[in-house]
């Protein structure tokens, strides 16, 4: 949508543009200045991805919403040294050059988006003339964006889209996001090489729809995540692949007249389960309305009086949807971690760590003018309480070990989730993450992004102590940092043993940096500074040297 912004002070005087326009290419490695250091047990590499920009050069189009941003990926090679200490490798490279020059060439994006406004003087037969145009192209991945997530080596990838060279770390690298679709790129030189769908790994996995945060099995390094389809009924398929076989299985199917498609943006994966949580933020008609709107942020109707269903998916035993618990409306984006204990009947009780908002407020915060420091409406939903997050906890009491939970005697309503826990102070924000060796078990620290409301943004990184509730935070006057990594030092099994990466914008300067802290004390250790500014991306992954 084209737009005419006239030039405007930085909201709360801390600027961010930066971020939210990072169009600089590195296709070939450049070592970064350190000051500090970079511990030798940080050695691997971290990519990352997100959107670089959402403006189209040589064009007055945009796009409107965050989640809808020109995808770019970068990688950090952290390359030890006999010091101790690491240097720091930086490439990146945008994802849909194809895309960005067909936007530029026809001022418009054809096809489904998550929430680019279109222009409300579009006819009719032109609405329904782009309902059939196909937003996949296997041809040319270039013209897919699908930039929210991405995993290495992960399985089901098709071998000839995969790296050659069987000494190469890394085989493949692949991105999700909330769709049918998984996009394949070169781990070494950053370039889209291919395009599949979930239907390649399964025939019945048709749903138009997904979740990006496909999750694995620490221990097998099994592919868990869920495929939605539309119809009179939403189907949920939960599907597993082997990274043994590369074979994919549905291992449970939730359908049926109380089943609502709704946008589910995350998923828990407990030791023995898998607990699909359905928020309502439901797609209007069935998912029709997605058609019509052409877009997911518009097709979205948050229920305040329907009921969280929490579905308890067995994925050791075969069992399929083994307990189903209601809980009050809520929206989230991102699951923290889920863990089990056993009771003294035998029977489980499954608790499971969130990051929920009152409503779905925050889709619409997302976009561009609201997020960005000199937006239109930056001011929009300062101080909102639709979009204030909290931290819960949640039990899934008593899930039996075998057969399946029945409901209450009488047929009467399901079980509730107990709220086990709640914070709601300055120390939550969203973006959590934690130490991935205390994935599937009880977890004392999260680490995530806030926003104190100094900025249109985020402003500080923060620890939570889940025990004490106490909290201690990173943060620099006018600098935005990114998704905290954790990595562990190695030495210990101490929960908060270990380091944190984050790509932080110097807001001043209009540059980035990548960010090392002390994860026990928040304390930095290092930074590697780059000469141009690094998008704000959602997510990454970190992957250790092998020694």
């Amino acid at each position: 949508m084209a737009q005419t912004e006239s030039p405007r002070a930085h909201f709360k005087d801390w600027p961010n543009d930066a971020g939210f326009d990072a169009t600089a290419e590195s296709r070939r490695n450049v070592e970064l200045p350190v000051t500090g250091s970079f511990p030798s047990q940080l050695a691997g590499t971290l990519y990352r991805i997100g959107p670089g920009t959402y403006k189209v050069g040589g064009s007055k189009y945009q796009l409107s919403h965050w989640f809808d941003g020109f995808s770019h990926l970068h990688r950090f090679q952290l390359v030890p040294q006999s010091t101790g200490t690491c240097k720091v490798l930086y490439r990146s490279r945008g994802q849909v050059d194809a895309l960005v020059e067909e936007a530029r060439k026809s001022g418009t994006l054809k096809g489904i988006t998550f929430g680019q406004k279109r222009d409300p003087c579009e006819s009719i037969f032109q609405k329904v003339k782009l309902f059939f145009y196909p937003p996949f192209n296997r041809r040319n991945p270039g013209l897919v964006n699908a930039g929210v997530t991405l995993h290495a080596n992960g399985p089901g990838v098709p071998d000839h889209l995969k790296a050659s060279g069987a000494s190469a770390a890394f085989q493949s690298l692949t991105s999700l996001t909330d769709a049918n679709i998984l996009k394949h790129i070169d781990p070494e030189t950053l370039e889209p090489v291919g395009v599949t769908r979930q239907s390649d790994l399964h025939p019945d996995l048709k749903g138009p729809l997904s979740c990006a945060h496909a999750e694995f099995d620490t221990a097998s390094g099994d592919l868990y995540n869920y495929n939605l389809d539309l119809g009179r009924y939403a189907t949920y398929r939960i599907f597993r692949t082997s990274a043994t076989t590369g074979q994919t299985e549905i291992i449970a199917t939730i359908t049926g007249p109380g089943v609502k498609a709704a946008y589910l943006h995350s998923f828990f994966l407990s030791a023995d389960y898998l607990i699909l949580c359905v928020w309502p933020a439901i797609y209007g008609a069935g998912g029709i309305r997605i058609l019509w709107e052409r877009n997911i942020a518009d097709a979205l109707q948050f229920d305040p009086n329907l009921q969280v269903r929490w579905y308890v998916v067995d994925r050791v035993q075969g069992r399929g949807v083994v307990a189903t618990y209601l809980s009050p409306a809520f929206f989230s984006f991102h699951t923290v971690n889920a863990w089990q204990k056993v009771n003294d009947d035998g029977s489980t009780d499954v608790v499971c760590d969130i990051i929920q908002y009152p409503t779905d407020e925050m889709i619409r915060r997302s976009y561009y003018d609201s997020m960005v420091s000199t937006g239109q409406d930056v001011a929009k939903y300062y101080g909102s309480e639709s979009s204030r997050p909290r931290f819960v906890r949640y039990c899934l009491p008593g899930v039996p070990s075998k057969g399946r939970a029945e409901k209450s005697p009488g047929n009467g309503p399901l079980p509730q989730a107990q709220a086990l826990l709640t914070i709601d102070d300055e120390c939550v924000g969203d973006l959590p993450t934690i130490n991935p060796k205390f994935k599937t078990k009880k977890t004392r620290y999260v680490y995530n992004l806030v926003n104190r409301g100094k900025s249109s943004f985020f402003d500080a990184i923060m620890k939570i102590d889940l025990e004490t509730q106490e909290y201690q935070v990173w943060a620099e006057e006018r600098h935005t940092p990114g998704e905290a990594i954790f990595i562990s030092n190695g030495t210990d099994e101490g929960e908060d043993a270990g380091y944190l990466l984050s790509v932080v914008l110097d807001g001043d300067s209009g540059t980035s940096y990548l960010l090392c802290l002390d994860a026990r004390n928040m304390t930095e250790v290092g930074r590697a500074v780059s000469d141009s500014a690094i998008g704000f991306g959602f997510h990454g992954s970190h992957y250790p040297t092998i020694t």
